[in-house]
């Protein structure tokens, strides 16, 4: 491919570099805005000159870092807190505040009401003008689940700010809400809360929300069973709320949650099926190429706005929007610069979208079956049957996407599902059925209710048998390679090694495989060395984990855990992201804390207390009962690390005379 026939993808990339940079540092530098604007100025006057072919490099270099730049300032402005009039600068007074819901609220174990602020201050009489975002969280009782896009609140609350990870390499919920402009959050009471009108937002969310309630009222009327409602929703809507954690383990596992989170592909197949009926009007001259293709973008737009506007859904909107309006200008549009347009268009609204692991993966999966699919296709064999050569393009398709995701999936997910070529194509079948259906379903109800009530009942097992395909795969022997643990640097040098290898399929020269199989083989003895220094490790990790106790002692790649008795849901929560990253995969030695106190309590001495020895240190568990009242004559323990449970009511004076600890330096 020509960098000619791709502007958009050479623009891209300096811009890009700088939102990266500017993501990572975070930090404004003085004076660039004003120091853009000249470069800027500068930039027309050069476009202007008449510069010798020779010298034509500076113009390209220059402009490149002209887009660095820019990139780097708008990802260091677009950060809300730098506002002057935020909320976070008066913090103190932030007793009382008035905002308007700025999306629609999601369900929980709490209630997430995202609440943009307009007005603050410790009494509703003295509120002042301010700005910034709000995460609320809400007790789902009756007045909570009231609450709608729109509506205007005056919340008495305390104000927060987002809570760093407790645990080592779990989930970093407050750098996932800092690209969302998200940093504070408030926990109010209903009775804090008063809705003051819903005339907030904009009239078109408004709408959008509302036909999605109303669709979702219509499916859950359709599809009483809880499984197959959550698929449905999740398939025609992207309403992934109602999904029951076994079933979201199920898609996970044989990568098919893409399926269940609105994409291109659904965006695709829409595509598709409006161009099919477009075409048929009878239309001719002007009005026929340009009539067609304003049609089809009112329909992806509004199924856009339907479904919630996500990135993935945002990045097809934006790429088709600029590939119909190529077509009706009767131009041919290269695929590279089409998808390089839309992602600096959505970066220039804004540049956070970057750091969205669905963005992230949504443009990977596309750049790769734009890449792979074709020369792999070239070398697969020609099948006879035309319904035999469309599954092996379908397998490929999928072949492709996954070579594009492989190195964010496994950084972000660490695991590989091996079945996903099998998980895929049923998902492509019966999803893309269903997702036909489910939309002749919504039509059909509105003019013929008994006939709608039967086809309800055939879309009811088509994904009564999707579910039951996707769990019977998930069980498959082999089917999921977990605990891959893939830092950031060399999920990049992974990607360095697939764009040699697949360098070498569109160039096929020894030099492009030589530096394939090299950095492949540097990885390799990255990974031997990791495991060495893995093999090493002595180390005690305690977790966070509320009103439960973890504990794991690492010893080489060997586990001793103990425990009390937490729920295996929570105990994966906390510790299973480090013990990956430990390579601790074996099968680990327990104590319950239960059974330890027990033993405790049993013997004759009442100073004797939950206690164990590991690389020389002494760590002390005493639980309430030993800080009762009848062990107050007990002998001092002596321990290296004391580690209070249960929240007992002791001093720091109390725990130093009953149990002291030694003092290493």
């Amino acid at each position: 491919m020509s960098p000619h026939a791709a502007p958009f993808l050479r623009l891209l990339l300096p811009f890009v570099t700088g939102i990266a940079l500017g993501g990572a540092v975070d930090r404004p530098i003085s004076g660039l805005g004003y120091g853009l604007a000249l470069g800027g100025l500068l930039a027309l006057l050069l476009a202007w000159q008449n510069i010798a072919y020779r010298y034509r490099w500076f113009f390209g270099v220059y402009m490149a870092f002209l887009l660095f730049a820019a990139g780097y300032f708008h990802t260091t402005q677009h950060h809300e807190m730098r506002q002057a009039n935020h909320f976070a600068h008066r913090l103190d007074s932030c007793r009382v505040l008035l905002g308007t819901v700025c999306e629609s609220p999601n369900k929980g174990a709490r209630l997430k009401v995202l609440l943009r602020v307009e007005a603050a201050g410790i009494a509703p009489a003295q509120l002042t003008t301010a700005t910034g975002t709000l995460l609320l969280f809400l007790k789902p009782d009756s007045a909570a689940q009231s609450i709608r896009y729109g509506n205007r609140l005056l919340v008495r609350a305390a104000v927060l700010p987002v809570e760093p990870p407790k645990n080592p390499y779990v989930f970093d919920y407050r750098r996932y809400l800092h690209f969302q402009n998200i940093h504070f959050q408030s926990f109010p009471k209903s009775d804090s809360i008063q809705v003051l009108a819903d005339t907030g937002g904009s009239w078109w969310w408004h709408v959008a929300y509302h036909c999605r309630d109303r669709l979702l009222d219509l499916l859950h009327r359709h599809f009483p069973a809880a499984d197959e409602y959550a698929v449905a929703s999740a398939l025609l809507l992207g309403y992934k709320e109602d999904l029951s954690d076994e079933l979201r383990a199920a898609y996970i596992a044989t990568g098919s949650m893409h399926a269940l989170a609105v994409s291109g592909s659904h965006v695709s197949m829409l595509y598709v099926g409006l161009w099919f009926f477009l075409g048929k009007l009878p239309l001719r001259g002007r009005v026929g190429r340009f009539l067609p293709a304003l049609l089809a973008l009112l329909g992806i737009w509004a199924f856009s706005l339907l479904t919630g506007a996500t990135a993935s859904v945002l990045r097809a909107s934006v790429m088709f929007t600029i590939y119909l309006l190529g077509k009706a200008a009767w131009r041919e549009n290269n695929a590279w610069n089409a998808l390089a347009a839309s992602a600096f268009l959505l970066l220039v609204f804004n540049p956070y979208y970057w750091f969205d692991a669905g963005f992230q993966l949504s443009y990977t999966a596309v750049a790769g079956m734009v890449f792979f699919y074709p020369r792999l296709y070239k070398r697969a064999p020609v099948w006879p049957s035309r319904a035999a050569n469309w599954l092996l393009q379908a397998f490929i398709v999928g072949c492709a996407a996954q070579l594009g995701t492989l190195p964010l999936s496994l950084y972000y997910f660490h695991q590989f599902p091996v079945y996903f070529w099998i998980a895929g194509g049923v998902v492509l079948f019966i999803g893309g059925a269903f997702m036909v259906g489910g939309t002749a379903l919504m039509l059909l109800d509105a003019f013929w209710s008994a006939g709608a009530e039967g086809f309800a009942w055939l879309l009811h097992q088509l994904l009564w048998a999707l579910n039951r395909l996707i769990v019977y795969i998930q069980h498959l022997p082999g089917s999921v390679i977990d605990g891959i643990w893939v830092t950031a640097w060399a999920a990049a040098l992974l990607y360095v090694a697939i764009f040699f290898a697949g360098a070498a399929l569109a160039y096929p020269k020894r030099h492009w495989q030589v530096l394939a199989l090299g950095l492949l083989a540097v990885l390799g003895a990255c990974r031997l060395f990791q495991t060495i220094a893995q093999t090493k490790q002595q180390k005690i990790v305690i977790y966070h984990s509320p009103k439960h106790t973890l504990i794991d002692c690492f010893e080489g790649l060997q586990r001793l855990t103990i425990a009390d008795s937490i729920p295996l849901k929570s105990e994966n929560a906390a510790a299973q992201a480090n013990r990956w990253a430990c390579g601790a995969f074996d099968q680990p030695r327990l104590y319950r804390l239960d059974s330890l106190a027990k033993a405790a309590e049993t013997t004759e001495s009442t100073h004797v207390l939950p206690l164990f020895r590991f690389g020389g240190f002494t760590v002390a568990m005493p639980g309430p009962k030993w800080w009762s009242a009848s062990v107050n004559t007990a002998q001092p323990v002596l321990a290296d690390l004391l580690l209070l449970r249960g929240n007992p009511r002791v001093d720091i004076a109390e725990c130093r005379r009953r149990c002291p600890t030694r003092c290493r330096r």
